[in-house]
Formats: structure tokens, C-alpha cells, sequence
């Protein structure tokens, strides 16, 4: 059995819209199950813009005919402090912050762990305006590795966070950056804690867009990188 994702992070709607509507009307006659959208869907906290976004998206699923859900995590263009304002603006997307939702998908139960993830090095703008950075990280760290903990116990585990979860994904970017723009969550997951899949963006400049890490196929599904959106297969028993 196969399970199809449509996925997209960066759209930084308005700036990236055209690009965006664009490459869903080239999937106009492609069947889904899902719409994973991995951060910064906006540009510097503008709700509102939100909007034209699901408006395009719904164009994709009335055309299949068939409601699909569609799952999202904040990026750091949603700034800290408006997550209700998006989840009461906008409740036809299933909203994750540093925790899961299990999703029935043709018979077969799927786990989203979804969180903004985690930077290594906290940014400068970010140590001078978010008190207890380095804190914050740590806590959501650790409640990521027990989402997925839990999830792997029964579910199929879908990791989605908007910052890298490896530096794999990030080749392309300039190396003194790195962490920066992620962490090696996978590489520091023991095996039982691993998810199938890991989805992110943040990482404009990266060319390497995959990268299999320990047995974890990690996407980097930034529009802006990959020009366009990220269509996954998961094969599944």
C-alpha cells in the first residue's frame, strides 16, 4: 500500500505565492492522502496571508474530489506568542507544536510529530528577544524524542519540523551556518526512537534536498530550494 504526501515549507505567502500556486496547479490530476506543510507558511507573522494558501490548496483538493487533512507546524515567521491566533484563524489545519496527531490513512494508522524543531546555536536576534532560549530548545527537544517515542510504540512515526533535524539536508547552505539552521536530532535518536520519515525547510540554499540518516529518509521540502512542492511515497505493509 502507498500512502502519497504532498509537502512545502517556505512560502513566506505573500512573496512565494506564485511560485506556490503554480506548482500546485501542475498537480491538478495527482491523487494524495495527505498535506504536510513544514513552517514559515508566512511572512513575519501576518496571519492573515495564511489564507491565500489554504484557498490554493483547496483548489487541489476539490479537484481529487475527496477531503484530505492538511498538517502543519510554525516556522519562525509564525512568530512565538500568535500560535492560538493561527489555530482559531484558521482550524481546517491540524496545527502541531511539540506534540502528534494520529491520522487514519487507507486503514493504517500514522503518527505526525510536529514541532519548529530545534536550532543548535540559538540565533543572535533570537538570544537578544526570546528569554530563555537555550531553555526552550532543550524542553522541545526532549518533547519531540518522547512524541516519537510514544508514537513508535503502535504508529507509523512522521517527524515534520521547520529547522533541519540533520545537517545532511543542508549542504548547499554555507557550512559556518549550519547550526544555525538545525540540529542533528536523527543522528543522536537511538533505533527505537527513530521516525520513518523526517520533513523540514528553513534551508533556502541547500541543493542536497534527501538524505538517508540512520535509516530515516529526510526531506528537505523548502519551495524555494526544490522550486516547487515535495511529493513522498511511503510504502507501507
Amino acid at each position: 500500500m502507498k500512502i502519497t504526501i504532498i509537502a512545502a515549507a517556505d512560502i513566506h505567502s505573500p512573496h512565494y505565492l506564485p511560485l506556490f500556486n503554480a506548482s500546485i496547479n501542475s498537480l491538478l490530476n495527482r491523487e494524495a492522502d495527505v498535506i504536510i506543510l513544514a513552517g514559515d507558511i508566512v511572512d513575519g507573522g501576518d496571519v492573515t496571508m495564511v489564507r491565500p494558501v489554504i484557498n490554493t490548496l483547496n483548489r487541489l483538493i476539490e479537484k481529487m474530489g475527496l477531503r484530505i487533512p492538511i498538517v502543519s507546524v510554525f516556522g519562525n515567521e509564525e512568530y512565538i506568542g500568535l500560535e492560538e491566533k493561527f489555530k482559531s484563524m484558521y482550524p481546517e489545519i491540524i496545527w502541531l507544536d511539540d506534540d502528534y496527531v494520529i491520522l487514519s490513512i487507507k486503514n493504517k494508522n500514522i503518527c505526525i510529530v510536529g514541532s519548529r524543531g530545534v536550532l543548535r546555536k540559538p540565533t543572535s536576534w533570537q538570544r537578544r528577544n526570546i528569554p530563555n532560549i537555550e531553555h526552550i530548545y532543550e524542553t522541545r527537544l526532549n518533547k519531540i524524542k518522547n512524541s516519537i517515542k510514544e508514537c513508535n510504540n503502535q504508529y507509523l512515526t512522521i517527524l515534520v519540523t521547520h529547522y533541519a533535524p540533520t545537517y545532511l539536508t543542508l549542504y548547499g547552505e554555507n557550512p559556518a551556518i549550519y547550526n544555525y539552521l538545525g540540529y542533528p536530532i536523527i543522528e543522536k535518536l537511538p533505533t527505537e526512537m527513530r521516525p520513518r520519515i523526517a520533513l523540514h525547510g528553513h534551508a533556502h540554499n541547500a541543493s542536497r534536498l534527501y538524505a538517508n540518516v540512520n535509516s530515516v529518509d529526510v526531506y528537505n521540502v523548502s519551495l524555494v530550494a526544490r522550486k516547487g512542492l515535495t511529493i513522498i511515497n511511503i510504502h507501507t505493509l
